[in-house]
């Protein structure tokens, strides 16, 4: 659950390492970014599949594309989740069907503090949710930044727009379309932990003001081991929480998955 992450994270603030007990998605940047100017980035695949007693398929294919310079910074990422398997009555059934998409733009106007733009995009068929788009604007800093760890802090203001392929009442509102704007704060530090090894992990939260009391938290993290200088294992971890889901679905939607990651762009320096 994000609160419990946030809390864990809060105290491994100082010790990177400990950051491990969250075995996390192949949605990672090399950790930290060079500041040479060159896109770098990081594609990945896991899949499983059984047979038998139970017929279960799944895969999750994400990548994350990052350009960093002495003075500003352009991230890009996105990821898509489709499961299948098997209701009680052996019937085959659809159990995951989500994607999500960001761009983020950051731009230093002070020492170790930045200004920043993002745009972000989520999808889930299973909850009848064709689009959330959401812009924010805000300012950010940087506690920690060097080539070993970075640590940052961020706020702002935004706007949510939700759209459903069917009615759907959230806060005792029954609508197709949901428009707020939000306030925003998210947590996010890089982690390089050995010449083979890197962490990245973030905690984000759009809250509402509208008055509806709706919350939006979305954790993710992902552990990566180089096998080469191409292809690296990884595990991960992405949380989505909402306070004020549509009537009928569940808060927490939290998927954990290992996969095979792929580098591509600028070799590391």
């Amino acid at each position: 659950m994000p609160f419990v992450a946030f809390n864990r994270i809060a105290r491994a603030a100082a010790a990177p390492a400990s950051l491990l007990m969250f075995l996390p998605p192949a949605l990672a940047e090399l950790a930290p970014p060079p500041k040479d100017g060159l896109w770098r980035g990081i594609a990945g695949a896991a899949l499983s599949a059984t047979s038998g007693n139970t017929r279960t398929s799944s895969v999750v294919l994400s990548t994350d594309a990052v350009r960093a310079t002495g003075h500003d910074k352009m991230a890009l990422g996105a990821v898509v989740n489709h499961a299948r398997g098997r209701d009680e009555d052996g019937e085959r059934v659809t159990t995951a069907d989500k994607a999500s998409g960001f761009g983020q733009y950051d731009r230093d106007f002070a020492p170790r503090w930045f200004g920043f733009g993002r745009l972000a995009y989520d999808r889930d068929a299973l909850i009848d949710l064709s689009s959330r788009h959401t812009a924010t604007i805000g300012v950010g800093h940087r506690l920690v930044d060097n080539d070993i760890n970075t640590f940052t802090l961020s706020g702002g203001a935004g706007y949510l727009v939700e759209r459903y392929n069917t009615p759907q009442t959230i806060a005792d509102e029954t609508d197709t379309r949901f428009g707020r704007p939000t306030a925003f704060l998210a947590e996010e530090s890089a982690h390089k932990l050995s010449a083979t090894t890197s962490l990245k992990q973030r905690l984000e939260a759009a809250s509402a003001l509208d008055g509806s009391g709706s919350v939006l938290w979305k954790f993710n993290a992902n552990l990566d081991v180089a096998i080469n200088k191409s292809l690296s294992l990884a595990v991960g971890v992405i949380d989505t929480y909402n306070t004020e889901p549509p009537q009928g679905a569940a808060k927490n939607d939290l998927s954990v998955f290992t996969g095979i990651n792929f580098r591509f762009g600028a070799a590391p320096p």
